[in-house]
């Protein structure tokens, strides 16, 4: 926000220059520009107005948002999506151990980002209102769907704000709620409101939206986008009745249905076809705009999220090459939660040897391993122990799956390799500390580039969209809401959800559905809190990589219970570092040149920090 005040400040400084200069009465001073902006030239038509709406849509792309950080310097570490490969950055390991401290700018940072989100949003509702008073009825439709828009988005930054920043709980340490953009010194003072009155203040201009927006268009905030998100601010409020209300009319009148899973399986890496589809409430649309912009900072319509987690690819040496990267990886304790058992690929049970034409070892994979992996796929969990068919959504499977990848200029269709490097074959576990027998090492496949080197995609820039709400999201709270009250009807809704992922119809009975709420699911490890949780289980499994997970692992209090399950991350060196878990961990510190700055008693560091 410092940064956003500061513009704020020069603007006021220019202004009351110029108000000065006007006072004397010099017609030599009364310059006009028609080409600059100014009050009165801008807005004076409805473009004008898209255009200050499109500013508000574009703060989604900022570097420290879904543009870079969200994900792999935030939300992949806290929700524990992903361990390092990257052993040189204690910031970053911190993140992933728990072990935040005041300073780490990779959690601070989007605070900036989301602040700048939520001025924009102001400001083009003040245009809006302002705008409003000569235009004509004509566009009374128009004025209307922007201004719906620009109030879902005031509420989707703050809520992004408050899943990071904001305590878990309502009498807790917020976020700042800024209505208004500052016109006065003392109007930038403002201070941390309590959690629960920022989840009233998100409902309340969801409300409005609700009301304002007419428009279909899935590219755009549609009036189902805001009723679904409101439906999730309730829930996560703990208004009951609202939420239930909110989300049965979701369910019941979106016209949403759930993808069939051959379509769900690719609606995460910019394959157009698969996008804006029968699921999707709003998600962020990227482009890799080959013209403007690029990953480090500089304002692009796409996203490098995935500049830390790429796949890696067998080269035809052997070598294991990253698409970007390749800082970090799939977590393997997330293999064992889907169900997957089969042995490590480098284990000796798997990886063999033989004499060549020339009297050099070779490496093979073991036949019988490679044709159980294709049977996992064929069989879609059908299988009495395969693995939940989501982990082929949600990663790459090395020595399996291929990606595009350009090597020595050459394009062409590669096996995925486990996250590492040196040979395919090599012992590397003197320098990362992972063991062959035991180490997974597979990439992330959710929001990944998977046709190259993420450099052939217009300097790092990737284009697939970032999702939002989903219609299984509201499926699942459904059920969690009324899973004490009406536990059949909860079941039908987590089932419904499970036989998807398992490619049978939705609606029907079918042979994977779960016969209780208290069943087993197909976590491994017995010990796991989400091994008897139907419900838990396929919201994890569904959301997996969607960097949403952690908004439920702060609602439900799951943080002790997720880090006795991951237990440890690689730490520097070879070393593992074991997590830790702080109640405080649920909320995140905030810049310190918020409070050094502000006298605001309320405007005060996240508690803990």
């Amino acid at each position: 926000m410092k940064c956003i005040l500061r513009k704020i400040r020069l603007y006021a400084a220019v202004a009351g220059a110029v108000a000065t200069m006007n006072s004397c009465g010099s017609d030599w001073l009364e310059l006009s520009d028609p080409n600059s902006l100014a009050p009165g030239n801008f807005p004076t038509k409805i473009e004008h107005v898209d255009l200050l709406v499109n500013s508000v849509y574009g703060a989604q792309h900022h570097w420290c948002f879904l543009g870079n950080y969200w994900a792999g310097y935030v939300m992949y570490c806290l929700d524990h999506t992903i361990d390092m490969l990257w052993h040189e950055d204690p910031a970053w390991i911190d993140i992933c151990a728990g072990e935040v401290k005041v300073g780490n700018n990779k959690v601070t940072d989007p605070w900036t980002a989301l602040s700048l989100g939520v001025y924009y949003a102001n400001t083009a509702l003040e245009e809006i209102a302002a705008y409003r008073e000569t235009a004509p009825e004509t566009e009374t439709e128009a004025l209307n769907n922007y201004e719906g828009e620009c109030l879902f988005f005031r509420a989707y930054y703050w809520w992004h704000m408050l899943s990071l920043y904001g305590e878990p709980d309502a009498e807790g340490v917020g976020i700042p709620i800024v209505k208004a953009v500052p016109k006065t010194l003392e109007e930038m003072y403002v201070g941390r409101k309590k959690t629960g009155e920022c989840y009233r203040a998100i409902i309340e201009d969801l409300d409005r939206a609700v009301s304002l927006l007419t428009q279909t268009d899935a590219h755009r905030v549609t009036g189902w986008a805001a009723r679904a998100f409101r439906a999730k601010a309730c829930f996560f409020a703990g208004e009951r009745e609202l939420a239930r209300t909110y989300l049965k009319d979701c369910i019941d009148n979106s016209g949403k249905t759930l993808e069939p899973f051959e379509r769900y399986r690719m609606m995460f890496n910019g394959y157009d076809a698969y996008e804006y589809n029968s699921e999707s409430f709003y998600e962020m649309g990227n482009r890799a705009d080959p013209t403007s912009g690029s990953a480090y900072g500089s304002p692009n319509t796409g996203s490098t999220l995935s500049l830390y987690y790429p796949p890696f690819c067998i080269a035809p040496d052997g070598t294991r090459t990253a698409m970007s990267y390749g800082n970090q990886y799939m977590h393997d304790r997330n293999l064992g939660r889907f169900g997957y058992t089969d042995p490590a690929p480098q284990s000796k049970a798997v990886m063999k040897t033989r004499q060549g034409a020339n009297g050099e070892t070779e490496y093979y994979l073991d036949e019988a391993y490679l044709a159980l992996q294709q049977k996992h796929r064929d069989e879609l969990g059908r299988e009495a122990d395969g693995p939940d068919p989501r982990l082929y959504v949600c990663a790459l499977q090395p020595f399996i799956d291929e990606v595009q990848m350009t090597i020595d200029g050459v394009n062409a269709s590669r096996k995925v390799a486990q996250v590492d490097f040196g040979k395919w074959w090599e012992d590397t576990s003197v320098t990362t500390g992972n063991d062959p027998e035991t180490f997974y090492g597979w990439p992330v496949r959710k929001y990944n580039f998977l046709e190259g080197h993420l450099l052939d995609a217009t300097r790092n820039v990737a284009g697939y969209n970032i999702y939002f709400l989903r219609l299984p999201e509201i499926y699942l709270m459904y059920a969690l809401l009324i899973r004490d009250e009406d536990p059949a009807t909860a079941l039908e809704y987590v089932n419904k959800v499970h036989r998807r992922a398992y490619n049978y119809p939705v609606d029907a009975p079918s042979e994977a559905d779960y016969k209780s709420l208290g069943d087993r699911t197909r976590t491994v490890d017995a010990t796991d809190h989400l091994a008897n949780d139907p419900l838990l289980y396929e919201l994890w499994a569904e959301v997996f990589g969607e960097m949403r997970w952690w908004e439920y692992v702060r609602l439900l209090d799951l943080g002790e219970k997720e880090k006795d399950y991951y237990k440890t991350i690689s730490g520097p060196g070879s070393s593992k570092t074991n997590i830790v878990w702080k109640a405080t961990n649920y909320a995140m510190p905030i810049p310190t040149t918020e409070f050094e700055n502000n006298p605001n008693p309320e405007m005060v560091q996240t508690p803990g920090y």
